[in-house]
C-alpha cells in the first residue's frame, strides 16, 4: 500500500489559503476542477428558512440580507436563484452578474456592484412595495451594512417629487431601524424583512461546519492510503479524533460562544478557515512554540507534503488539534493579528496558572485522558524550568500548549473554562445564556441579586453589605456617607426587583439567531434603560459582588457603569422621583473622565 493524494483534502486546503480563495465562486471552481461532485455545500437552517420565502406565490416578499463580507450573502442568493430557475440555472451567467430582474423575481447578488441606473430601479421597486401595500414578486437584496441607506439618501437628494421623497424617507427609516435596533415601529415595516447575518449563532455554525467536513464521503479515499494504515498521517489522526471524541468539538465551539457573548462576530468565511486549519495545521512555525527541533516551513499539511517527510515521528504531538485552532502554525504575528485567531488568542488561554491545572499536567494518574505532550512529562514534574534543565522559554511554551490541550480533550469538566480570563463564564453560560435559550427573559433571582449588589457597590464607590443591596438598586446622592466603609444610607431606589435580563429580538427571527442578553432597568412602568450584558461586563460584576473593589477590577468598565449611572439619574430626574436632590453624574469630555452634579428641581 502506498501514500495517496486525496482530492477532498486538497479541496479543503482552499479554505485555509486566505479570504479571496474562500469566496463562493472560487471554491466551486476548485471543486469542479478537482472533479468533486459533492463539494462542501452546507445547508444552514437559517438559509433554508429564507429560501422558503421564495417557494410559492403566497410567500412573496422583500428580504434584505445585510451583514459583513463573508457572512454568506452571495451563496444564499445563488441557492435561491438556482431554486427558482431549476434546470435553467447557469452557474457562469450567475457568477458574471450582480443583478437579475424580471416580472417574476428580482435578485441582487451584491448591491454595491450595481450601476447608478440599476440602483435607482431597485429603490423604486422597494418604494412601489410601500405604495401598493404589498409586493407582487419576490425581491432579494444582498448588501453590506450602511450602503443601502447611503444610496437611498442619494436617491432622495436627486428627486423633486414630494410623494416619492416621502416614501423614500419612510423606506430609509424602516431599514435604518431594523439595521440598528433589529425592529421598526414605522408604518408598513412588515413589508420589508431585513435579515442581519451578523446576528447568527457562530457557535452553532462552527459545529455544523465541523460536522459537514467530518461526515463528507471524501474521507473514504483515505482507506487505500498508507498514512491511514500506519497511523502516521497527522491529518487523518485529527480527523479520527474529532469523529470519535465529539466533546472536543463542543469545547472548541464554546470558545466561539464565549466570544460571541462578548459581542464578537465570526463570519462563515472565518469559521470555514478556522475549521479547516484545525484539521490541516502543520507543526508550529514559531521557534518558541516548537516542542522538538523538527523543521517544517509549511503552514498546513497536504497529502504530498506528508508523503515527502522522511521522519514523521513526533507529528502526533507537534500538529495536534490546538495548533490549528489557536493558529500556532501561522506564526506569532498572524496568531495575534489575523482574524479569527487574533480574537481567540485575546482570551489568553493557557496563560493563567492554577493549582488545579498544574496538578493535572504533572500527575497523569489524576486524569482519564492522555495529552500528546505527555511525552515531555519530565517538564511537568518540576515547578520551575531550571530544575528540568530545559530552556525557560521552551518550558513555558510547552506548559501553555499542554493547558490548551487539556482544555480541548477534557470531557465534562466545567473548570476547564477557568483557563481563560473570564473565570465566571461557566456561571454565565448556565444561569443566563441557557435560560435565554428557552425563554425571552431570565428572571433568576440569584443572578439579579448579584447584579444589583455589584451595581450598588459601583454606584456608591465603596463596599456595601450584601443584605443591604440585595433587593434594590440605589442611585446615591452627592457626598452621602462617603467616609463610611459600609453604606447605611441610600438615595432614591430604582424599584424593587424591576430589573430583568432579556434577549435582543428582531422582527424577523431566524433559526440559529445568536442570543444577546441585555439588562433592562425600569424607572417607571413605561420608562426603562438598557445595558448590554456581555461576558466581560458580567465577569466584572461577578467579581465586584464577590468582594473585589470596583475601582481596581477594570477601570474601563468601572467608568462605563458610572456613566450609565448618570443616565439613570437623569431619567429619574425627568420622572421627578429624585425631586430636590443633587446626584453625581459622569461624562467623557475630550477623552477625560469627569464628574459633575445634577440638580433635580421640583416638578
Amino acid at each position: 500500500m502506498s501514500w495517496k493524494v486525496n482530492k477532498w483534502i486538497k479541496y479543503l486546503e482552499g479554505y485555509c489559503q486566505g479570504k479571496n480563495q474562500i469566496q463562493d465562486e472560487y471554491v466551486r471552481k476548485v471543486a469542479s476542477n478537482l472533479g468533486l461532485e459533492q463539494p462542501l455545500d452546507i445547508k444552514f437552517e437559517w438559509q433554508k428558512q429564507i429560501t422558503q420565502q421564495f417557494e410559492s406565490k403566497d410567500s412573496h416578499g422583500v428580504i434584505i440580507l445585510t451583514g459583513t463580507a463573508g457572512d454568506g450573502k452571495t451563496k444564499l442568493c445563488r441557492d435561491i436563484v438556482k431554486q427558482i430557475e431549476g434546470e435553467l440555472f447557469d452557474e457562469d451567467d450567475w457568477n458574471s452578474k450582480s443583478f437579475f430582474r424580471s416580472n417574476e423575481k428580482t435578485i441582487v447578488k451584491d448591491f454595491s456592484e450595481l450601476s447608478s441606473e440599476n440602483t435607482s430601479i431597485i429603490i423604486n421597486e422597494l418604494i412601489d412595495v410601500l405604495r401598493n401595500g404589498f409586493p407582487n414578486k419576490p425581491i432579494l437584496i444582498a448588501v453590506n451594512d450602511g450602503i443601502l441607506v447611503d444610496e437611498i439618501d442619494s436617491f432622495i437628494s436627486s428627486q423633486n417629487d414630494l410623494d416619492l421623497i416621502k416614501k423614500a424617507r419612510q423606506l430609509k427609516e424602516i431599514i435604518e431601524d431594523k439595521i440598528n435596533l433589529g425592529f421598526s415601529s414605522c408604518s408598513q415595516q412588515e413589508l420589508i424583512k431585513l435579515v442581519n447575518l451578523s446576528k447568527l449563532n457562530a457557535k452553532d455554525n462552527f459545529s455544523l461546519i465541523i460536522d459537514e467536513i467530518l461526515n463528507h464521503s471524501g474521507w473514504e479515499s483515505c482507506d487505500s492510503c498508507e498514512g491511514k494504515k500506519s497511523n502516521s498521517c497527522p491529518i487523518y489522526q485529527k480527523y479520527s479524533l474529532l469523529r470519535s471524541k465529539p466533546h472536543i468539538k463542543e469545547n472548541l465551539s464554546n470558545i466561539i460562544l464565549l466570544l460571541q457573548l462578548n459581542n464578537e462576530h465570526f463570519t462563515i468565511r472565518e469559521l470555514l478557515n478556522l475549521a479547516t486549519n484545525t484539521i490541516l495545521a502543520s507543526t508550529p512555525k514559531a521557534k518558541y512554540l516548537k516542542a522538538t527541533k523538527k523543521e517544517n516551513n509549511y503552514q498546513i499539511f497536504t497529502c504530498n507534503r506528508i508523503k515527502r517527510l522522511a521522519d514523521r515521528d513526533g507529528l502526533n504531538y507537534e500538529s495536534s488539534i490546538e495548533v490549528g485552532f489557536w493558529g500556532m502554525n501561522l506564526g506569532p504575528h498572524k496568531m495575534h493579528n489575523a482574524r479569527p485567531y487574533s480574537e481567540i488568542n485575546k482570551l489568553n488561554f493557557g496563560e493563567l496558572s492554577t493549582n488545579y491545572w498544574d496538578n493535572l499536567l504533572k500527575c497523569k494518574e489524576s486524569r482519564d485522558i492522555e495529552i500528546p505532550l505527555d511525552d515531555f512529562n519530565e517538564l511537568f514534574d518540576s515547578k520551575k524550568s531550571a530544575e528540568s534543565g530545559i530552556d525557560p522559554e521552551l518550558w513555558g511554551a510547552i506548559v501553555r500548549r499542554s493547558r490548551m490541550q487539556l482544555y480541548c480533550y477534557q470531557n465534562n469538566d466545567t473548570r476547564s473554562y477557568e483557563l481563560q480570563k473570564f473565570s465566571s463564564f461557566t456561571y454565565f453560560k448556565s444561569n443566563v445564556y441557557q435560560n435565554l435559550v428557552d425563554s425571552d427573559d431570565c428572571d433568576d433571582v440569584e443572578v439579579i441579586s448579584l447584579i444589583v449588589l455589584a451595581l450598588n457597590r459601583v454606584f456608591h464607590g465603596r463596599y456595601i453589605s450584601e443584605d443591604t443591596g440585595k433587593d434594590r438598586l440605589y442611585v446615591p446622592e452627592k457626598d452621602q456617607g462617603s467616609i463610611t466603609p459600609i453604606s447605611i444610607f441610600h438615595g432614591d431606589d430604582v424599584r424593587d426587583r424591576d430589573i430583568i435580563i432579556n434577549k435582543v429580538k428582531g422582527d424577523f427571527e431566524l433559526t440559529g439567531s445568536r442570543i444577546e442578553p441585555v439588562i433592562e432597568f425600569y424607572i417607571d412602568r413605561d420608562v426603562k434603560l438598557k445595558l448590554t450584558l456581555t461576558v466581560e461586563l458580567f465577569d466584572f460584576l461577578y467579581k465586584v459582588a464577590k468582594g473585589f473593589p470596583p475601582n481596581t477590577t477594570n477601570p474601563r468598565l468601572y467608568k462605563k457603569l458610572l456613566i450609565f449611572r448618570s443616565k439613570l439619574a437623569s431619567q429619574i430626574s425627568k420622572n421627578s422621583r429624585a425631586s430636590g436632590k443633587r446626584i453625581d453624574t459622569y461624562t467623557i469630555n475630550s477623552g477625560e473622565f469627569r464628574s459633575s452634579a445634577l440638580k433635580v428641581n421640583h416638578g
